[in-house]
This record gives structure tokens, C-alpha cells and sequence, in this order.
């Protein structure tokens, strides 16, 4: 019989880095995807002699001092697993014929330049997004003693006023921001993670979008070369990861899980494996309804998969051209926001895209060949990627042939405006595909092709899936459903925190012993000295 510390079902970024956390400590695991890649959204594809990467656009990567990937990398080890390339800028934002450039570093004095009648406005709204960033740097696990000592003066307060403000990433914006172009152009990005400014939370914005603002990264080789370098941190420390093996049944003695049962693709053989935890990278809703013994009462749990909602998807059309497109247009930037210009000029609390029509809807070119991105050895394969939010409803009930209709008109219409942007593009293009939620649905199994998990609607975990079942003993959930949320930072950080309260579920409570014992001891001391002085 085959028995593990810990069995992840899926091998997303979130059950992967978890298992990764995992095995560093010494614990056996066995990673089982049901797709013959691992990585989930974190994967490449051969197309035309080059590769397409499935999800990576690019990483933000901020300074040790607020970005929890830097302290995850060094707790797994990965830094000599992956190669980050640096990109060139933020992005640039293309409204009609006008560029706004958006560099690293230096980003609020460029945007004070392109707008000085917001200059304090900039200056605000910088300010609250590297003290949001700052606040979120560390989980509670990872603080100092003194750190965590001090938290509830110097952390905890913030972290309450936005969970019971649970402000909008739009609130904040008219906060700081009367100009409702410097609004857009500020919260260009949130096609990567939701459609609504007024509905999206303000601390999943102002993370990503200052660490954008340091830097922006990508691995080269790809999001394949990621999930394959935290997969290789498993295997080196004794685990397995197996492609190819779905998982059809949780095991279950009592009330708690002690394993699953998963098919075989290639042998076409049930197996039965056993662990300590069983943690799920998959979909909850998954969990509950198809892995799970019917037979049971799951509705703690099922409430919370019920009440958050998932709205956000992804419209992607992977393309190979066979003449690098920065020949075609040397300034072109890696991301280019294609904006139409009568949004531009629409009020910001117009701007949710929910109900857009293609025709008129904002997305983003990424230019792969802008950097080293070790996607393709050859001068004439080039990748480039369209990317825009996308919701499953506009796909679903669709029969065979009007689905097909469908996808080649919306990749029409996006192409078309692609050569609109960038003249002469098109004629370079050998090959391009479109992606729909649907696709994204088959792929990683998700409800509505979200690779998001539930919308960034709701502050800090209320708005997220529960570490660990309250009905299951020994089962977790690793993923972008879980706290954080969503995007590859989120999906990391979740695995990780995951990992972590797997291996010692009492750090949390410790420290607070220890806190309140040292905060009673240094009372009476201080209490003794003032009596003694007296």
C-alpha cells in the first residue's frame, strides 16, 4: 500500500508551492494532476516551433521589504530553479494615436509629468498603495517575536479598517484622484483580475500594482519553466508528481480523509493511494460535490462555496508570427493596453467591462519577444499573446457550430484592432488560436473557467475558501480559491500558507502565549520600576 505524509490533488502553483513547502520539512508527497501537463494555468504548449505560454504575462515583483515572493523562494528554494527577466517598463497604455508610458521606478514623477493638475493626488494614492503593500509584507507565522508583539498597534488596526470598510479599489481612486483618465490609466491591469473598479477590493489592487510599479518580471522558458522548477523542489526531496492520474474519489474512515482513488490515463488502472492530509488545489465546489462521499452533510462548507460569487474569466488568442514584432514596430513595449478611446473618455464609474462588447472592449498585446523569453531558438517564431477579461455566460449554451462561429467573429474583431494599434502586424502572423473560459473550464476543471477562484469582492479570508474543511478532518485547499486570492502571487502565497499551518498548526496560537505572557511580565516590571522610583 502506498502511504504519504500529504497527497495534493492538482498541481496548480497553489498545490504545488504547498507541496514544495511541504517536502523541504522532510514530508513525502505525491503531487496527481489529471492533465497530462502539470502546472494548471502555469503551463506552455508547442505551436509552430515555438512555445505558447497558457497564462504568464508577467509577474510583479516588488522589493524584499513588501513582497512575500522573495521570503516563499527562500523558504522552497527556487532561486536556482528559475530564471526571472527583468522587463523594460510597467507597460505602455495606447489610446488611439496617443502612448502613455509607464516605467519602473520612477512611475509616480512620470505620471505627475503626464498629469501635474494631480501631482498630490499621485503622490496620495502612491503613498497608500506601498502602505497597503507594506502592512500585507509578512504572514503572522513568519513575524519576529517583536514584530508580532508590536502587530496589534502597528498592523492589526489597518488590516481591521479594511476588512470592516471593505473599501473598492474605485473608492480609493476617487480618494486620491479627480481625473478620471488618470483613474484608467491607474487601474489599466484590472482585466487581469476582475471588471468592476467599485466592486474589486482595494488591497488586491494596490499589492500587485505597486509591486508592478518596482518591477515586473517574466521566467524565462515560461510559466511551464515555474511550475516545473517548483515541481523538481518536490521530487529532489524524495516526493512525486504524476501527470496524467485524475482523481476520481477522497477516501474517507469516519469523518476524515486518509485518501484518494485516481485513474490511471495511461495504464487505464484505478489506484488507491494513502496519506496523513489530503490538500486540494482543485475547485471546492469539486471537492464537495464530486470527490466527497454524497452521503454526508457538507453544508458548513457549501455555504461559503454558494455565497462568493465568480464572474471573471479570461479571453486569450495565443499567436506565432514569423518576424519579431518589435522589428515591425520598434517602440512597441512587452504589454501594450489597447484602449478605445471613447472608453477614455467615458466617467471612471463607467468602467466596469462586464457587459462590453468586443468591438469596444480594452485588452492587453503582450510582446513575448521583447526579452529573452526562452519561448523560441528561432529568428523566425516569435509569440505574442491578446489577452481581456471574459465571462463564461457569453459562451455557455452554445452548440458545436455556433461556438466555433462565435470564436473566430470575437477573434476577428480582436485582431482587427491589434492591426489597427500596430499596422502590418497581422501579415507576420502563421498561426492563432482563441481561448474562452470553456476552454479554461476544460483544462483546469474550474466552475465557469475562472482562473481566479471567487471574485476579490470581500477583505482578507471572509471572501475566500477556508485552509482547511471544517467537515472533513485532514483535508486543505491550496489554490487560488483559498486566502489570497487569485493571479500566480496569489496562487503561490496560498500554497505556501497552506504548507506552512500544515507543519505547525500551533505557531499562531504560541505566539500569542507568548506575547500575552510577555506583555503581562513587562507590565509588572514596568508596574515594580515606577513603584520602586516612588
Amino acid at each position: 500500500m502506498s502511504y504519504y505524509d500529504a497527497i495534493v490533488i492538482g498541481s496548480g502553483l497553489g498545490g504545488l508551492t504547498c507541496a514544495a513547502t511541504l517536502s523541504k520539512k522532510g514530508k513525502k508527497v505525491l503531487v496527481l494532476e489529471q492533465h497530462n501537463l502539470i502546472g494548471g494555468c502555469s503551463t506552455c504548449f508547442p505551436r509552430k516551433g515555438a512555445m505558447i505560454d497558457a497564462g504568464l504575462h508577467e509577474m510583479d515583483f516588488g522589493d524584499r521589504s513588501v513582497d512575500q515572493k522573495h521570503r516563499i523562494f527562500d523558504y522552497i528554494g527556487l532561486w536556482d530553479k528559475v530564471e526571472f527577466i527583468k522587463l523594460p517598463s510597467a507597460w505602455t497604455i495606447k489610446v488611439g494615436s496617443k502612448d502613455y508610458y509607464i516605467p519602473h521606478g520612477n512611475t509616480a514623477q512620470a505620471l505627475k509629468e503626464m498629469f501635474p493638475h494631480e501631482a498630490e493626488g499621485i503622490d496620495k494614492y502612491f503613498k497608500k498603495i506601498k502602505l497597503q503593500a507594506r502592512k500585507a509584507y509578512k504572514f503572522p507565522f513568519d513575524m519576529g517575536f517583536f514584530e508580532f508583539f508590536v502587530a496589534p498597534i502597528t498592523t492589526i488596526p489597518y488590516h481591521l479598517y479594511n476588512l470592516l470598510t471593505n473599501k473598492s479599489a474605485g473608492a480609493y481612486l476617487d480618494e486620491c484622484i479627480k481625473d478620471s483618465q488618470l483613474k484608467r490609466i491607474l487601474n489599466i491591469n484590472i482585466v487581469y483580475y476582475h471588471h468592476d473598479p467599485y466592486k474589486f477590493i482595494w488591497s488586491y489592487h494596490a499589492i500587485p500594482q505597486h509591486n508592478y510599479y518596482v518591477q515586473g518580471v517574466y521566467v524565462k522558458g515560461g510559466s511551464q519553466a515555474l511550475s516545473d522548477g517548483i515541481a523538481s523542489i518536490v521530487t529532489d526531496n524524495g516526493g512525486e508528481v504524476r501527470a496524467k492520474a485524475d482523481v476520481t474519489d477522497i477516501l474517507l474512515d469516519g469523518n476524515k480523509a486518509i485518501g484518494v482513488r485516481y485513474l490511471d490515463k495511461k495504464t487505464k488502472e484505478n489506484v488507491e493511494v494513502y496519506a496523513d492530509k489530503i490538500i486540494a488545489n482543485c475547485d471546492p465546489a469539486t471537492v464537495y460535490h464530486s470527490l466527497l462521499p454524497q452521503d454526508r452533510d457538507y453544508s458548513k462548507d457549501l455555504n461559503l462555496t454558494k455565497n462568493n460569487e465568480i464572474t471573471t474569466s479570461l479571453i486569450s488568442i495565443y499567436m506565432v508570427f514569423d518576424k519579431n514584432p518589435c522589428e515591425i514596430h520598434p517602440n512597441m513595449d512587452y504589454s501594450t493596453f489597447i484602449v478605445n478611446p471613447k472608453n477614455f473618455q467615458k466617467d471612471f464609474k463607467d468602467s466596469d467591462c462586464y457587459n462590453t462588447d468586443f468591438k469596444d472592449i480594452d485588452f492587453v498585446f503582450v510582446n513575448y519577444s521583447k526579452v529573452d523569453s526562452g519561448l523560441s531558438d528561432r529568428e523566425d517564431r516569435h509569440v505574442g499573446v491578446i489577452t481581456t477579461f471574459g465571462k463564461y455566460e457569453d459562451w455557455d449554451g452554445l452548440d458545436k457550430e455556433a461556438y466555433k462561429a462565435k470564436k473566430a467573429e470575437v477573434q476577428k474583431i480582436l485582431e482587427d484592432r491589434l492591426e489597427e494599434a500596430f499596422p502590418g502586424i497581422m501579415q507576420h502572423c502563421i498561426h492563432s488560436e482563441l481561448a474562452t473560459p470553456k476552454t479554461i473550464q476544460r483544462y483546469i476543471k474550474t466552475r465557469k473557467g475562472t482562473p481566479y477562484g471567487y471574485d476579490q469582492n470581500k477583505e482578507t479570508f471572509f471572501g475566500r475558501e477556508r485552509w482547511k474543511s471544517y467537515s472533513v478532518k485532514n483535508l486543505y485547499f491550496a489554490s487560488a480559491f483559498c486566502n489570497p486570492g487569485g493571479g500566480f502571487t496569489g496562487a503561490i502565497m496560498s500554497g505556501y500558507r497552506t504548507g506552512r499551518k500544515i507543519l505547525d498548526p500551533y505557531a499562531l496560537p504560541r505566539k500569542l502565549v507568548f506575547a500575552a505572557l510577555f506583555g503581562t511580565a513587562l507590565s509588572e516590571g514596568i508596574k515594580f520600576i515606577i513603584k520602586a522610583l516612588a
